[in-house]
């Protein structure tokens, strides 16, 4: 019974997308006249959501859509990361560098880590790291979060579709043991049911400075030169 009254509550929380905004993303600041406006150039891409993250300060913004282009304004002067979603695709420009390095994890780790991320939530049994980045102490991650089970909704109806979470993690190692230090949830979606999301690192939406002016990214294409 506590199991059901904690899915149904879970479901209620999740299923409030539009307050849930406000809740794990920041507000920008009106007074800022900085930003950042880019497209998704390929014909059938339409953009649901772009996300802005400046890492220094750990701030998470929501930017607006409309078609295929993306804007961001009031953002505090810095430099920013932008993850951008479509329907099917996730494009993502996160530095995952811990002040500028990148170290390759002995096999061990790796699996100590997955094993964290794997037990960190059981409202989502299905987990994947899809990048990862830092050195030996300290470790940036890229997840996906995934929900098919049975859901109830706050009105006790069988939830439909699938819920989806896109985290932003930082683990660290304290001894001979990883922990999660920081998760913040980028993004947060019920599509239907057997929805993918392929996942795409473009460089141009890494490392965007932002002064007192509004900065033009480079387009995005789905299919670029260098796929990594």
């Amino acid at each position: 019974m506590k199991k059901l009254l904690l899915l149904m509550v879970s479901a209620a929380l999740l299923l409030s997308l539009p307050a849930l905004s406000d809740m794990f993303h920041d507000r920008t600041d009106p007074t800022a006249s900085g930003g950042i406006t880019g497209s998704i150039v390929d014909e059938g891409l339409k953009l649901t959501e772009a996300v802005a993250v400046e890492q220094v300060a750990y701030k998470f913004y929501a930017g607006s859509v409309a078609g295929q282009t993306y804007t961001f304004t009031g953002l505090p002067p810095g430099k920013y990361d932008v993850l951008l979603r479509t329907e099917q695709h996730v494009f993502e420009g996160l530095r995952l560098d811990v002040w500028g390095e990148d170290e390759e994890l002995p096999k061990e780790d790796k699996a100590a880590i997955k094993k964290l991320i794997d037990i960190s939530d059981d409202f989502y049994p299905h987990k994947k790291i899809v990048r990862a980045g830092g050195t030996v102490e300290q470790q940036k991650l890229l997840v996906e979060q995934v929900r098919t089970e049975f859901t109830l909704n706050p009105d006790a109806s069988v939830q439909e579709g699938m819920l989806r979470r896109i985290d932003y993690t930082i683990v660290r190692k304290t001894r001979e043991v990883w922990q999660i230090a920081k998760v913040r949830h980028m993004l947060r979606e019920n599509p239907p049911m057997e929805s993918v999301a392929f996942f795409h690192y473009r460089p141009q939406l890494a490392g965007i400075r932002v002064a007192d002016e509004i900065v033009m990214v480079d387009d995005v294409h789905l299919k670029e030169k260098k796929e990594e």
